[in-house]
């Protein structure tokens, strides 16, 4: 907190070195007292206490105040289930059963609204009778009274300041990862607040029951008032549909046409006349073959399938057998082989007749095959010329049957509504029911004595302390800004030091800068005059001057509380300082000064009196000294020796103690005693330094 506090002081040192000499009056306030840690809040709450413990008191009499006027309010809850699926039904569509939109969360938190609608309460309102109950009627209760304290008188319509003050005390809520509603109503007795639950659960229900039905009867008037001209208009376009088939002769069923049919005929007719020509055409050339010789009789079918030709074939076979026989008994001449040769001649010039008449048979048969290819095809084509005109016909009838279609689907569709939500006006299809009725409660919903007692506690601590914080920053605020004069001599006195001519002089400060500066950050060094030349009363700028101009941030400490040569000097008499931090009325941060446009820090002496130091004083003193570490190294001007603040332990607060004496000054004290006493038996460093008095343009 320190480091950050210093960061932010050295961050606005910096902003206020870039301005302009035309912000002179500005730069005069500039104080390193932004900056405020712990333990400077803790002393200006510490400072402030009365200021915490007025606002902590006020509060909690405030708070025992309500509690003692406000009546008490008992809170009552029943529990409704609403489950967003409506109970099944028949229904003439199974595709008609409701759904329910994502998971039904919507449509239960809309009834939390319907609960508290003006429908709902006013039938609660009308039931209890709360237009009389002055606690709903706007006639009684402590903010009623406060009213008419203030001339305000109630309002004209007592049934709207009762539906008003039910819903204030009304609330509704789904319980979470379920479909439950809970309806909690508040009352000034837990009877009263219990009836109330109950009655705005059961005008719910009955609520929804009502428009339930309103829905059904609004839905079947709706739908009856349109079937009329429905009607009318399936009869319509079914006419238009009849006349236009009879104007173009289109006969059939509603699918398909009679000539539709008849194509259809001709072509499985003209498909197989087709094939049967074929075939007689092949039998024909096998016939012409076999009279070529090229075929042998056997590859004609009809040859082997006919009887005629079987039996002549065996008689043609027992002939040639015969002959074969009796030409090996007789000779070639002999009239029974004659006789066998001419039967087997006769035998095969039958078999040759019979093969004739079938082969003109099988001819006759393609004949007659081509005529009926040649009829059944003028068939179809007439079919098929009769069956193109009457697809142009069928485009407009398709539209007027898909007219009459549409008319008849809407029409059976709105009839068999118009039946089911008349019969649906005295079924109630909402999944609504009372789970769990109000009991009156062991409790009191409101106040609640102990978070209110520890509200105003916490909330007085809260006041007081930004209280405290205001009235210190406002006491801050007020101290009168640095002149331009005081300034002006601070930086001439800066000058001066700076321009001091004496080489030993310088050479002897050197040593003490550069031991300072080799010094871990935060060093402390106290500076204790030994001797009463008026050349050593402003070493300590000097040497701050010194380590400022290596870069390096310095804190002057001004604890001469009696010459505060250095406080002088500068013009910082009247400001906060030193004494301030002994009285614990002031932070180290409050009363630190920047030094002009330089990296040196000034504490002035302070302007608090001061009773007899004391332990309290001294650990205010040492605190202090710590604070200051942060601002850079620490110089403390310890004023003359026998002056200084030996008695409050000032020599043991700082790292290192250096006595001053004057080359040539009178010495007061002996210091070479003092150190061996402060090295030897306190353990504190400690060394005397001779300075060179030749400084005397120091207090011009």
């Amino acid at each position: 907190m320190v480091s950050l506090a210093l960061g932010f002081e050295m961050s606005l040192e910096k902003k206020r070195r870039t301005r302009s000499t035309g912000h002179d009056a500005a730069e005069d306030a500039d104080r390193t007292t932004e900056g405020i840690n712990l333990g400077d809040l803790a002393g200006i709450l510490y400072r402030r206490k009365a200021w915490i413990l007025g606002a902590t008191t006020a509060c909690l009499v405030l708070a025992a105040g309500y509690l003692a006027v406000v009546k008490p309010n008992y809170t009552s809850t029943a529990q409704v289930y609403f489950d967003p699926r409506d109970r099944p039904i028949p229904k003439e569509d199974a595709r008609e059963q409701s759904s329910v939109p994502g998971d039904g969360v919507l449509l239960v938190e809309s009834q939390l609204k319907i609960i508290t609608s003006g429908e709902v309460l006013s039938r609660v309102v009308d039931q209890m009778g709360l237009r009389e109950d002055p606690d709903f009627n706007g006639h009684g209760g402590f903010v009623a009274s406060v009213k008419a304290m203030l001339g305000f008188g109630p309002s004209g319509d007592e049934g709207l300041a009762a539906l008003r003050n039910l819903r204030a005390a009304t609330s509704a809520k789904r319980n979470e990862r379920s479909f439950v509603i809970d309806i909690s109503v508040s009352a000034h007795t837990p009877q009263r607040a219990t009836d109330l639950a109950n009655a705005i659960a059961s005008a719910y229900l009955k609520e929804q029951d009502d428009a339930n039905a309103n829905f059904n009867r609004r839905t079947s008037e709706a739908i009856t008032s349109q079937l009329e001209r429905m009607r009318d208009a399936v009869s319509q376009s079914e006419q238009a549909v009849a006349a236009y088939k009879a104007a173009n002769n289109l006969v059939g069923s509603r699918d398909r046409l009679v000539t539709g049919q008849e194509l259809d005929e001709a072509n499985t007719q003209l498909t197989n006349a087709k094939t049967r020509l074929n075939e007689a055409q092949a039998r024909a050339k096998l016939v012409e073959s076999i009279e070529s010789g090229t075929t042998p009789l056997e590859a004609l079918p009809e040859a082997i399938q006919s009887n005629t030709i079987v039996q002549l074939r065996a008689r043609a076979a027992d002939a040639s057998r015969e002959e074969a026989q009796l030409a090996q008994v007789v000779g070639p001449n002999h009239p029974a082989l004659q006789q066998a040769r001419a039967q087997v001649r006769d035998v095969q010039a039958a078999i040759k007749n019979e093969a004739k008449l079938i082969a003109q048979s099988v001819r006759n048969a393609a004949i007659t095959e081509r005529i009926n290819v040649q009829n059944l095809q003028a068939r179809f084509d007439s079919l098929k010329e009769l069956a193109q005109d009457n697809e142009k016909a069928m485009v407009p009838l398709r539209e007027l049957e898909r007219k009459a279609d549409s008319n008849r689907v809407v029409y059976e569709t709105y009839l068999a509504r118009a039946k089911a939500a008349s019969e649906q006006q005295v079924i109630n299809n909402t999944n609504i029911r009372l789970v769990s009725r109000a009991v009156p409660p062991d409790r009191k919903s409101w106040p609640q004595t102990i978070p209110i007692m520890a509200g105003a506690l916490f909330g007085g601590l809260f006041v007081g302390i930004v209280l405290a914080l205001l009235r210190d920053a406002l006491g801050r605020m007020r101290r009168p800004p640095t002149p331009r004069a005081r300034r002006e001599r601070a930086e001439r006195v800066l000058q001066q030091v700076a321009e001091v001519p004496a080489r030993g002089r310088g050479e002897q400060l050197s040593r003490l800068r550069a031991e300072l500066l080799a010094a871990p950050a935060g060093h402390s060094i106290l500076l204790v005059r030994a001797s009463g030349d008026e050349a050593l009363d402003l070493v300590a700028l000097e040497l701050a001057h010194a380590v400022e101009k290596s870069g390096q941030k310095v804190v002057v400490v001004d604890a001469d509380l009696k010459a505060h040569v250095v406080s002088s000097q500068l013009g910082f008499d009247q400001r906060p300082g030193v004494r301030d931090i002994l009285a614990g009325v002031a932070s180290i941060r409050e009363v630190a000064h920047v030094l002009g446009r330089t990296g040196i820090t000034v504490v002035p002496v302070g302007t608090a009196a001061l009773p007899r130091l004391n332990q309290q004083m001294r650990s205010e003193l040492s605190a202090a000294l710590d604070q200051a570490r942060a601002f850079g190294r620490v110089i403390i001007d310890g004023g003359e020796l026998g002056s200084t603040l030996s008695g409050s332990g000032l020599y043991a607060m700082a790292d290192e103690v250096v006595f001053l004496k004057a080359v040539h000054g009178e010495q007061m004290f002996d210091a070479s005693g003092l150190v061996d006493d402060l090295l030897r038996h306190c353990q504190i460093k400690a060394k005397a330094v001779f300075i060179d008095p030749a400084s005397h343009a120091l207090t011009a």
